[in-house]
């Protein structure tokens, strides 16, 4: 099979004329109809999603957990990245992501290239914006049914804003008492007739923050246009632009066993951090969106999504700690280049037929993909020594270009897969939910380094998921289910001499639940899961520079989450997550000359809790309280270095008016002292959480 993307033109040349002939030979055919969704709700609950099946189904058919944050919820709590999203999450912890990167776990293991958009993989490595964001959807456990490679513990999936039939026009700015100064603009128009709607939505920023030293300047902007071409075919084209510059900043070293006390604001790196410490991401996408309506059963979905994203990342790291009556830290520094694009067309069939007593909502899907990724890394060592508890942070010079690189490689990935899925209604009472996908994925690595660790592997994978829905009233819905997902090395930063032989590691998720709908306007979902993870490359003892596919992790738990209306004029989204993560099987020794096994997996808290209670007062205001809660977590698999458990208060305002929306929001009211995240494979990049706070923003209608 050619895996180049040369045909995909012809593709969706190809789809759209089939769209075409069948409107031309059937006149009769259903219009495809652009409505018109508002996007700041009032409510927190969120009863459809298309991230669990690709299909907008009802959540409560969905025999898997998806904890959805709505635009609401964003905007009631001043969210201004990702993870100030995913705190509305349970069962997710936080990874520093080498101060370049959003990243999490979720359930115990890690989703560093889990990210998509629109259902599209998005997995290139740097901070996301919101300001596009219409809200932001987590599916837990393997979804490699629908999404290929990845989801071990789950995937995060942002839902873009798209052009309404209704004008708009709303500008926005937030500031901080942190340095924070953002403004957003979301602009929309439409043709007389409807047949075209755009839409532009943006963002500038420039803040400091609480780290000494911090910096972001930040510019977003998204274009998006849809056209009904037919009374059944739309088309949807959109654009995407950020440029994010910021310090390279990743936390606090550790010291006996937990990150080293030193005030909130330290920072281990460079006095000169604006030139020879930062992140620079540059990040450009646009894609293609045809909907056709054969017929009211029989709906074409087509995506076409084009990416480019590069990084200049200069960074310090930290070397080795010096005890004694004045213990010091010594600092390398470092330069990592990465230039990466990729293209991916999906194309899915999604068909609605009744078999005898039964009703089938069957996806047939297609994916194929590319992505080249191209990075080089310099490094030196012991560039400045600082005491570490007292660092005078001094300036450094530019890293030589003559530094020999540790990494140089050119990486091709090459991508097919093959999908099917069908949920079943075989009574009123049950629903059967079942799928199947096969990978074809090529990887191909050029080491241009004296390793010369080339790689040539080609990965044929089935990713199979079942589960059963027992509904025996209209309110509640009883699951079980069980699916798998895999990982390639294509993903992985360990290679060794015989990479290119292991197999994929596997992820088996067994879970069951509970679905409520305790009201009109709010829900409640419980599950009980088990997760495995096999094939988990550790090093060969005898010769480190192979792998033996040995290691094995497993997590279990219980989470529960509420959204919606607790009582007339109350809102609420919370949750909570026990969880037992645990290494149960490998080879390799710490550093401390004690096995991993039987170790607690990184970043997976025994416990998490998050909660955010909104109350609609008389008149257009209101009044939130809300709380973070995580027990304590060890910052890498080696478990020598514990995060201590924390639990942190927020407090939010507003006024809702019909043009002008203020929002008032106290985070860590008590101005608690605590570790938001770790790296998850290291332990000295600790990053402390954000001490008290108050960011206040003003959005108004023209």
């Amino acid at each position: 099979m050619n895996f180049a993307l040369r045909p995909l033109p012809y593709l969706v040349a190809l789809a759209c004329s089939l769209a075409a002939q069948a409107h031309a030979e059937e006149p009769a055919m259903p219009e495809v109809v652009v409505k018109d969704k508002k996007i700041d709700t009032r409510s927190y609950e969120v009863t459809d999603s298309t991230t669990a099946t690709k299909i907008n189904v009802p959540l409560r058919d969905v025999p898997q957990t998806v904890n959805v944050v709505p635009a609401v919820v964003l905007h009631d709590q001043n969210a201004l990245s990702l993870q100030d999203a995913l705190q509305n999450v349970p069962g997710l912890s936080f990874s520093v992501g080498d101060g370049q990167r959003d990243q999490v776990t979720i359930r115990g293991f890690s989703a560093i290239s889990d990210q998509f958009v629109d259902g599209v993989r998005d997995d290139a490595m740097y901070f996301r914006d919101l300001s596009n964001i219409e809200r932001v959807e987590v599916l837990k456990g393997p979804a490699s049914v629908l999404y290929g490679r990845g989801s071990a513990g789950g995937l995060v999936n942002r839902v873009t804003k798209k052009p309404l039939a209704d004008p708009l026009l709303e500008a926005g700015v937030t500031v901080g008492s942190r340095g924070q100064r953002r403004g957003e603009f979301d602009v929309g128009t439409a043709s007389s007739d409807k047949d075209a709607l755009f839409r532009l939505t943006g963002a500038v920023e420039d803040s400091t923050g609480f780290r000494d030293r911090y910096f972001l300047r930040r510019q977003a902007l998204a274009p998006s246009g849809t056209f009904k071409l037919t009374g059944a075919t739309t088309l949807t084209l959109q654009a995407d632009y950020l440029h994010d510059k910021r310090l390279a900043d990743q936390g606090v070293p550790s010291y006996h066993g937990r990150p080293v006390d030193v005030p909130t604001d330290t920072y281990f790196g460079a006095a000169n951090g604006s030139e020879r410490a930062f992140v620079q991401s540059d990040v450009k996408s646009a894609t293609a969106t045809l909907d056709h309506a054969f017929s009211p059963d029989l709906k074409l979905h087509t995506v076409l999504r084009a990416y480019d994203f590069a990084l200049d990342r200069n960074y310090t790291s930290i070397g080795t700690i010096k005890d004694g009556a004045h213990p010091t830290v010594s600092i390398g520094q470092t330069h990592r280049l990465r230039d990466e694009d990729g293209r991916y067309l999906q194309n899915e069939l999604a068909q609605t037929v009744d078999w005898g007593t039964t009703n089938h909502k069957l996806l047939y899907g297609l994916e194929l993909g590319r992505q080249n990724k191209r990075e080089v890394l310099r490094s030196k060592g012991n560039v400045a020594t600082y005491d570490l508890f007292h660092p005078v942070l001094v300036d450094l010079p530019v890293l030589p270009d003559a530094v020999t690189p540790s990494a140089d490689n050119r990486n091709r990935v090459d991508i097919a897969g093959l999908y099917v899925q069908d949920l079943v209604a075989l009574t009123p009472e049950w629903k059967v939910l079942a799928g199947v996908r096969h990978d074809h994925l090529k990887q191909d690595r050029d080491d241009r380094t004296a390793k010369n660790l080339d790689l040539h592997r080609v990965d044929d994978t089935w990713s199979p998921r079942l589960g059963a829905v027992y509904q025996p009233t209209n309110r509640v819905a009883v699951y079980a289910s069980w699916n798998r997902s895999f990982q390639p090395i294509a993903d992985s930063f360990t290679f060794r001499a015989n990479s290119d032989t292991l197999k994929p590691t596997q992820t088996v998720n067994k879970e069951a639940g509970v679905k409520l709908d305790l009201s009109a306007r709010a829900s409640l979902t419980a599950a009980l899961f088990d997760m495995t993870q096999s094939n988990i490359q550790v090093a060969d003892p005898a010769n480190t520079n192979f792998s033996l596919p040995v290691g094995r992790q497993r997590t279990r738990g219980l989470e529960v989450s509420f959204s919606g209306e607790l009582a007339p004029g109350w809102d609420a989204i919370a949750g909570y997550a026990n969880m037992r993560g645990t290494i149960e099987d490998s080879t390799e020794l710490t550093s401390a000359g004690k096995p991993f096994e039987g170790n607690t997996a990184a970043l997976t808290p025994r416990h998490t809790f998050n909660a955010w209670i909104k109350h609609r007062l008389d008149g257009a205001f209101y009044v939130a309280a809300g709380a973070r809660a995580e027990s304590s977590r060890y910052a890498s698999p080696d478990d020598l270095t514990t995060l201590p458990g924390y639990g942190v208060l927020q407090l939010g305002a507003g006024y809702e008016g019909r043009n002008v929306d203020v929002t008032v929001t106290v985070r860590n009211v008590a101005n608690r002292t605590y570790f938001v995240s770790a790296h998850s494979g290291a332990n000295d990049y600790n990053m402390p959480g954000e001490p008290r706070t108050v960011l206040v923003s003003a959005r108004y209608r023209f």
